[in-house]
């Protein structure tokens, strides 16, 4: 009997455990949200819609948005 539990076929790889209690608890969140019964739709175009302002405004609300080209030095490195 006892080598039966000590046996390479008793022991689990610790990932294998870890992604069982990964998708477990993913499943249990799921469930959550959906038997919320929040309007997630309506919440993420409300989201997306107050970024979109917030981009057009620009920084300080000024109207302008940065933008930096390639031969100016910001986009992949100042040099």
């Amino acid at each position: 009997m006892y080598d039966e539990l000590n046996s390479p076929n008793q022991v689990r790889h610790p990932l294998e455990y870890l992604t069982e209690i990964e998708n477990s608890a993913a499943l249990d969140q799921e469930l959550l949200l959906r038997d919320a019964g929040t309007p997630w739709a309506d919440l993420l175009a409300a989201y997306v819609d107050a970024l979109n302002e917030l981009a057009v405004r620009g920084p300080e609300g000024n109207g302008y948005v940065a933008t930096y080209g390639l031969d100016e030095g910001h986009a992949g490195g100042c040099g």
